[in-house]
């Protein structure tokens, strides 16, 4: 597409993007609709794209990353997400889980966790959500209650991605419930703790090779220098975090459109109607070209954030406005290419069905469209 803005700042972004679309071509993209089908999580390719480095870009050398910016992730996850979104979704959670020990931890805790997390022996997690707590983070109720050496973990998470395969798991919890809605903590859980059980995974409309579990903590001990950031400050903190996680679906969002478009631009040639392409039609142009425009206007937004990003500024109201803009425009689009494909768009033939199914989580996960729009309001009215 010629319009489309390229995330590739250097020559070797430009070689991660052609190494890891090979691999992808050869070994995943013949298998995705066995993965869908099945809704098994693939770990052997999951694990064989650690050890090849695709999902630890960012990570510092020392600790086996690749060392580079978050420029790189962004084109592994562009890749990744035209080829499987399932599959991105399991890797950002893998990768959310680096990124938040690499912020914020201590040391002593990046060189017990971060060389696992990058090598492939280990698989992540972040653990937030709660059945009474979604997009109201504050309102988590999970208690890490502290004694001499340890803290008590008590509580329940829900949708986690990767819970039931994860090693380690960056789990918030309340530290010190009078103090709300601070007094929430993160800890470096792992997940051979005593007292530990991931449910099995959840049957979803979309996504389906990723794992989505509930997970629960039963006065599971976790030892206090597993706290991860300051104590009772982590909503204040994760700030950044977020900030980042909304960049990242934006991308993965704007991918899926593209190889929504991508697929439309070449049944249309192809199909004929009233004896011509249904290419011609104008209506078909409208929904092709309005798909081009906002993956264009995605792209803008992304670069703008992720350089500021770069720079130590971490917009919130911005990342809201992509999460937000991506989220509704894919399930818009990726609608509309099931419509250019009529009754065959309908069927597991083709291709476009799995992209809407894949792409209606992102309205609702890392925080619904509608709190995106409040958190943008209340920025611009206060």
């Amino acid at each position: 597409m010629s319009a489309k803005v390229q995330y590739e700042r250097t020559e070797e972004h430009a070689l991660i993007r052609e190494s890891f679309r090979k691999y992808l071509d050869s070994e995943v993209a013949p298998l995705v609709s066995e993965f869908d089908d099945q809704g098994v999580f693939p770990e052997k390719i999951f694990r064989e794209m650690m050890e090849m480095g695709y999902l630890s870009t960012m990570l510092p050398e020392e600790y086996g990353g690749g060392g580079r910016d978050v420029w790189a992730t962004v084109v592994m996850s562009e890749e990744l997400s035209k080829c499987c979104a399932g599959l991105n979704t399991s890797a950002f959670g893998h990768i959310f889980c680096q990124h938040w020990i690499d912020m914020f931890g201590t040391k002593e805790q990046k060189d017990k966790y971060l060389p696992g997390l990058a090598n492939g022996k280990s698989i992540g997690a972040i653990a937030i959500t709660e059945p009474g707590a979604g997009s109201n983070v504050a309102g988590i109720k999970t208690r890490a209650t502290e004694t001499d050496d340890h803290f008590i973990l008590n509580g329940n998470k829900i949708f986690i991605t990767n819970g039931n395969v994860a090693d380690v798991i960056c789990v918030m919890a309340v530290t010190d419930p009078d103090s709300r809605p601070r007094g929430i903590s993160t800890l470096i859980f792992e997940t051979d703790t005593p007292g530990f059980q991931a449910g099995k995974p959840m049957k979803k409309l979309g996504n389906k090779c990723s794992p989505t579990v509930e997970l629960a903590f039963d006065n599971c001990k976790v030892p206090k220098e597993n706290i991860l950031g300051t104590r009772d400050r982590s909503l204040i903190e994760t700030i950044e975090f977020f900030t980042f996680e909304r960049v990242t679906v934006a991308v993965s969002c704007a991918a899926v459109t593209e190889a929504a478009m991508d697929a439309c631009i070449e049944y249309s040639k192809d199909r004929i109607q009233f004896g011509v392409p249904i290419s011609t039609f104008q209506g078909i142009q409208e929904m092709i070209a309005e798909m081009a425009t906002d993956i264009y206007a995605t792209h803008c937004m992304v670069v703008d954030l992720l350089t500021m990003m770069e720079n130590g500024q971490y917009d919130v109201e911005k990342a809201s406005m992509v999460k937000a803009f991506a989220a509704e425009s894919v399930n818009r689009h990726t609608s509309n290419a099931i419509q250019i494909f009529g009754g065959a768009g309908y069927t597991t033939e083709y291709p476009v069905e799995r992209y809407y199914r894949d792409a209606r989580v992102w309205s609702i996960g890392g925080g619904t469209t509608q709190i995106q729009n409040r958190l943008i309001a209340r920025s611009l009215l206060k």
